[in-house]
């Protein structure tokens, strides 16, 4: 088994440009031949500690991670900041409990610069009293993709005011919170709970693509439909859809007030182009007060196009209550 030792870290500045040079302690090159190696938790936390400065992390850029072996991070609150390079997972597993994400940003809003994780498994527990939570990353930005992963870990966010709303807050889901790049062939085992746009997979699927991915976990919003305007939900695959799903299947029980789906908790247009929701289907209970639906709770103000879409779960709620849609 390989010895684990301390980090360093070099930085040389040559001209107007900052660049960043790794010595790092475990084995590899960063290639995809040759990646980097990550074997204990000190590896890892030599990685993390190499992801926190912005004008730095662009080292991370086309560079490749493998990990090794099992890992136990413990109550560690270190984890990868900005990642813009290839994390492979490998099929192994990342336990920890912890109110910090895996990889909080995947990626950027440059078209340039775009994160993957894949084969990643993660077991324990998120908590956290502020404003997101995830079972695996916080944004996914535009391009970046995590794929082939599962979330065993139970998540929960009991939230936070927004100090512009006077709002409690408190997104939560399994895989990522936020999603505006491609979550697929990904699986959700955990309990999710969060105030509100809680998601088996995503929180807030703002223009991102979601296929192939599977729910089983229970997903709870405490006060689902109260953040600023009314825009959140909570669903078996996404709570807040404005882009694409297909192929998804939720198993989980969905729990809210406003806004609950089985797949989708509120569906809206990405400008003026109906999102999408193709070839999903939902066996789960879903329960909540207003606009309660099989597939979709809430379809806002352009329908969904919803296609080749099956409930096969129990659905109940006061009023608004449909087996494909809610409301609309």
């Amino acid at each position: 088994m390989k010895k684990c030792f301390l980090s360093f870290l070099l930085l040389f500045l040559f001209s107007d440009m900052l660049l960043f040079s790794q010595l790092f302690s475990f084995p590899g090159s960063g290639t995809d031949i040759d990646p980097y190696q990550i074997w204990c938790e000190t590896d890892f936390k030599e990685l993390a500690d190499s992801t926190y400065d912005i004008w730095t992390v662009t080292w991370t850029k086309g560079k490749h991670i493998r990990l090794m072996n099992n890992i136990d991070l413990g109550n560690s609150i270190f984890g990868l900041v900005y990642w813009y390079g290839y994390f492979y997972g490998n099929g192994k597993t990342v336990t920890r409990i912890s109110e910090t994400f895996i990889c909080s940003i995947l990626g950027s809003y440059s078209a340039n610069t775009v994160g993957f994780i894949d084969s990643l498994i993660v077991n324990g527990y998120f908590y956290t009293d502020q404003i997101a939570a995830g079972g695996i990353v916080g944004n996914i930005y535009y391009g970046s993709t995590i794929s082939n992963c599962i979330n065993n870990a139970t998540v929960y966010n009991g939230g936070a005011i927004n100090k512009i709303t006077g709002k409690l807050e408190g997104p939560a889901a399994g895989i990522a919170y936020s999603n505006s790049g491609t979550i697929s062939n990904c699986i959700n085992n955990g309990d999710i709970t969060g105030v509100d746009n809680v998601g088996g997979i995503a929180g807030d699927n703002q223009s991102g693509t979601i296929i192939n991915c599977i729910n089983t976990g229970k997903i709870t919003a405490t006060n689902s439909g109260s953040a600023p305007h009314g825009v959140s939900g909570v669903g078996g695959i996404a709570a807040y859809h404005k882009n694409n799903i297909s192929n998804c299947i939720n198993l989980g029980t969905v729990e809210g007030q406003n806004n609950v789906g089985g797949i989708v908790g509120w569906a809206s247009p990405l400008g003026n182009t109906a999102s999408q929701i193709t070839n999903c289907i939902n066996y789960g209970y879903i329960k909540g007060t207003n606009a309660v639906g099989g597939i979709v709770g809430l379809s806002y103000n352009n329908i969904p196009n919803i296609s080749n879409c099956i409930n096969a779960g129990v659905v109940e709620g006061s009023s608004d209550v449909g087996s494909i849609t809610g409301k609309e």
